[in-house]
């Protein structure tokens, strides 16, 4: 995966970003909270799974808390960076 210093593709970022969607949803206590914190409800995120701005959200998620981020690194095989790299892709460089 490439660092956060490095372009990736947007089909990439999606891609990362919907393996992270799918990461959380399998915690329920994750989900929980990550639809509490965007106000979403569980409908919403089939319907917007294919929005990027969405997806870059959930990275924002993921990337907020250090142990879920590694521990989602770790069974994916993915640099943290690479989350980086793809949430930068997804939402700019907010």
């Amino acid at each position: 995966m490439p660092s956060s210093n490095e372009q990736i593709s947007m089909k990439s970022a999606a891609f990362i970003a919907i393996k992270s969607l799918a990461y959380i949803s399998q915690s329920p206590e994750e989900i929980s909270k990550f639809m509490a914190l965007t106000g979403i409800e569980g409908s919403d995120i089939i319907r917007l799974k294919e929005n990027l701005k969405f997806l870059g959200g959930v990275l924002d998620f993921l990337t907020s808390d250090e142990s879920l981020l590694l521990a989602f690194c770790s069974s994916e095989n993915i640099s943290p960076e690479g989350v980086e790299a793809a949430r930068i892709q997804l939402l700019g460089s907010q």
